[in-house]
């Protein structure tokens, strides 16, 4: 699982939960302290060949939700 917040007690994120999958998750923290989705956008190229680029992609999609 790799995960993008632009701080540390930030209550939401963008998430990749890891294996052959091709989505990327928008999530909020609850006050119950889960995540919950609220958007997901599928990498149309499929899963960025380094961790540079994916990186780049979850920064990207969190600024898009924004």
């Amino acid at each position: 699982m790799q995960t993008y917040q632009p701080f540390v007690d930030s209550t939401t994120r963008v998430v990749w939960y890891g294996g052959e999958s091709t989505q990327l998750h928008y999530e909020y923290l609850t006050s119950a302290g889960e995540w919950h989705d609220v958007d997901v956008r599928t990498l149309g190229g499929g899963i960025p060949p380094s961790m540079s680029e994916l990186h780049a992609e979850l920064v990207d999609y969190y600024n898009y939700c924004q």
